[in-house]
Formats: structure tokens, sequence, C-alpha cells
């Protein structure tokens, strides 16, 4: 009876990601630039308040940086998509000159850690921002709680990260200085990315 409950929580709990990632569809590919930009720039390093636990109420210490795949796209539809995986996709020469051509970030496989825990590892596509291939870190067998429920507490702390970033995206996006400074910085990274064109299939 208890794994049920324990069971149904998780599956609630999914929910409830789903849900609030909805809400962000309208603005998601401008998300995943910034959140590429972000990684290269700050390091993707942040914090994040966590609200269970030992840890509740304080900021611990976050990392956000890409993994192996990302998907750019032009806005005449998927025969313009470029798929690049494998190895370090964010620094490769395919993934300079798809962003200097004008192509918007469509998907992003990210790998995240908060306070030590981690790293999870999910795919955001920028339709609706809805965590896809999950990856959870492995229960730790030394801590007096059982599989699931490590693993309910990892997905809230996910959930968490995640909301953080959206959240630290919407500030800076909402602020007045968006326009002339960041979006100005946004674009001369793009600009500046060293690419060798020759290398270009």
């Amino acid at each position: 009876m208890a794994i049920k409950r324990e069971s149904r929580f998780l599956e609630d709990h999914m929910d409830e990601v789903y849900t609030q990632t909805l809400e962000k569809n309208f603005i998601g590919r401008e998300f995943l630039t910034w959140l590429w930009y972000f990684t290269e720039n700050d390091e993707g390093r942040f914090e994040v308040e966590l609200g269970q636990g030992k840890g509740k109420g304080k900021n611990h210490p976050a990392q956000v940086w890409l993994d192996d795949r990302i998907v750019l796209s032009a806005k005449t539809g998927r025969s313009h998509e470029h798929i690049i995986r494998g190895g370090v996709p964010s620094t490769s020469d395919e993934a300079a000159v798809s962003l200097k051509t004008g192509k918007s970030v469509k998907e992003l496989k990210i790998a995240l850690e908060v306070n030590g825990i981690g790293p999870f590892v999910a795919t955001l596509t920028g339709d609706d921002l809805t965590p896809r291939g999950l990856k959870l870190p492995e229960p730790d067998k030394n801590i007096d709680a059982t599989p699931i429920e490590q693993r309910i507490e990892y997905l809230a702390t996910f959930t968490k990260g995640l909301e953080t970033l959206f959240a630290k995206f919407m500030d800076e996006r909402t602020d007045k200085l968006w326009e002339t400074n960041r979006i100005n910085s946004i674009r001369t990274w793009i600009q500046t990315r060293n690419h060798d064109a020759s290398t270009i299939h």
C-alpha cells in the first residue's frame, strides 16, 4: 500500500511538471537560447532554495550544463532542422554556424546538479519545456530512505532547479535592461563564436 501511495505521488508530481511547463511554451525557444548562453558565460552556476529536507529554506549551489544533443531549426519547418549530437555539440562548428544563420534552439539536452546531488539529465523542447527522458541519480544505499522516497525527492529537486532557472531567465527577460544590455550580449556571443565554415557539411 505504501509503495502504491509513493508511486501515485510520483505520477502526480510529473503531472505538475508538465502543467507548469505548458505555461511557458510561448517563450520556450528564447529560454533555451538564453540557457545555452548562460552555461557558457556564467558557467551555468546559480543557487536553488530547496523546499524540503535538511536544507529547506536555504540557498544551495547548483550548476547546469549542456549534454550531447542540440536541435536547431529554421522557422520554415522540420526540413530545416539541424540535429547535432555526440561529444560536446554546443562547441561545434555546426552549432556556431546554425546560430549565426538565424536558426532557433528547438531542443537541448541538459545536465543539472543541485547541492552536490546529480547529475539529473533531461531533454527540453522549446515548444513546451517539458523534460523528456529524465534520468535521476541512483538512490543512495547509505541514506535512511527507500529508493522510491529518494526518487520522489530527486524529482522535486530537479523540478525546483529547472523552475529557478526559468525564473532567473524571466527576471532578466522582463527587466528594462534586457533590450539594451542582455540581448546585445547574447547577439555578440552568437556572432563571435569560433567556427570554420569549411568543416560544415
